[in-house]
């Protein structure tokens, strides 16, 4: 390929980035991204150094099985319903009760789980059942609005952690933070944040609408499929630290996690890529050519992103890692370095998956995470006993890698018959 068709390509590439309101709404939905992380990260950081490291500890394992009732509970609905929602945005409002109901079944079922926890924190269980059941009707709105209006998603996204911080704030300059207080933060943010997506999905034209049993298949097909892709893929993310956590010093885990942490920052800013495209593709209004431009367009601007971010970090991390957490952490640079190249193709994959998501195939991600959750666990049977938190490493790398090259692939087959005949894009 010579330097004039290279650039050519770029060209095309950057046009389809630009179709109207592309680029703004990834900057903003980038720099939701960004503020939401902050803002929990900030708030762990008040409630650890106000309560101590028991309470910490018996809120992480709390919020812990809250967060994996949602995930199961959801029934894969988010990703169903703001597919759904885009695709077909003359029956939307229908979508979004009937998945409203199918999430209200789900949380009712699914929330006495949490009960055979600790006793010791059985309150904060208790807690966490009313929010689990608010956060999964909640989601049914709030992923609504992904595909009809991206800014109110992202204020809609924006309000739990944010006030969740000013709150926990507040009680830790009043000295009142403690494991119920913060945990009826949490259930208090989750019924605001569900207050204001249920506002808001009134103000864009989504509520009230009327549940339909013939729509019950349809995203409970898509659901399962996305669950699905999820378990693998959680495994991937967590599988490397629980095995090093019974092969290795807890010093040597320590600067594995650390590492991981640094490679991961890319996240915020790359996954919003994705947030903004899923829906794109999903419409009917968005033709095969400029679908493919679009593919093309976010696969590459991913990538240069996570590059853009990580390769700069690799290059200083021998002076920044040291100067930022302390000179005990050097060890952890250099298993940096081997995470890089991982970590740039898993930002790019989590895009992939959206586009796959946008194109009705939550399958093809299932595929693409339990091959890599496959040479995930090969591979760390393999090189741990012999490479310790290094074996972890380039196993989570080629992991990625493979994960990466299976998308790709799918991604690279002609969109299903089934989709819907072009008309007009979402707002």
């Amino acid at each position: 390929m010579n330097a004039g068709h290279a650039a050519g390509r770029i060209q095309e590439l950057a046009g389809a980035m630009r179709r109207p309101g592309v680029v703004r709404k990834i900057t903003w939905t980038a720099a939701s991204n960004v503020m939401l992380t902050a803002a929990a990260g900030l708030g762990g950081i008040i409630l650890a150094r106000a309560a101590g490291p028991v309470i910490r500890g018996e809120y992480a394992g709390v919020t812990a099985w809250f967060g994996v009732a949602l995930v199961i509970g959801s029934l894969g609905q988010p990703a169903a319903l703001c597919f759904y929602v885009a695709a077909e945005p003359e029956r939307a409002s229908s979508y979004l009760a009937t998945s409203r109901a199918m999430m209200l079944s789900a949380g009712i079922l699914a929330a006495p789980l949490l009960a055979h926890g600790n006793a010791s924190v059985a309150t904060g269980y208790r807690i966490a059942f009313s929010a689990s059941i608010v956060g999964f009707v909640g989601a049914s709105y709030t992923f609504s609005l992904q595909a009809t209006d991206l800014r109110r998603w992202n204020q809609v996204r924006l309000s739990q952690p944010l006030l969740s911080l000013v709150a926990v704030a507040a009680l830790w300059g009043m000295r009142l933070l403690d494991l119920d207080a913060a945990l009826a933060v949490l259930a208090g943010t989750t019924a605001l944040q569900f207050i204001w997506a249920h506002h808001s999905c009134r103000r864009v034209g989504l509520v009230p609408g009327r549940a339909s049993s013939a729509l019950v298949r349809p995203l409970a097909g898509y659901g399962a499929a996305q669950i699905a892709a999820l378990t693998p893929a959680t495994l991937n993310a967590q599988l490397d630290k629980l095995v090093l956590s019974q092969m290795v010093p807890a010093a040597a885990l320590g600067q594995y996690a650390v590492a991981v942490s640094i490679s991961l920052l890319p996240a915020p800013l790359v996954t919003a890529i994705g947030y903004v495209a899923f829906p794109h593709l999903a419409s009917r209004g968005l033709a095969e050519t400029a679908a493919h431009r679009l593919t093309r367009a976010a696969i590459l601007s991913s990538m240069l992103l996570a590059a853009g971010v990580l390769i700069p970090l690799a290059v200083l991390a021998h002076w920044l890692v040291p100067l930022v957490l302390g000179d005990a952490y050097r060890a952890a640079v250099p298993l940096l370095w081997v995470l890089t190249p991982g970590a740039i193709v898993l930002a790019s994959s989590q895009v992939a998956g959206d586009l796959l998501r946008g194109r009705k195939r939550p399958a093809a991600v299932a595929w693409a995470e339990g091959s890599a959750a496959i040479f995930t666990l090969a591979l760390l049977v393999a090189l741990v006993p012999a490479l310790g938190v290094y074996g972890a490493a380039i196993a989570s790398t080629v992991a990625y890698g493979v994960a990466f090259a299976v998308l790709l692939g799918f991604l690279r087959r002609p969109r299903p018959s089934g989709q819907p005949a072009p008309t007009g894009l979402p707002g």
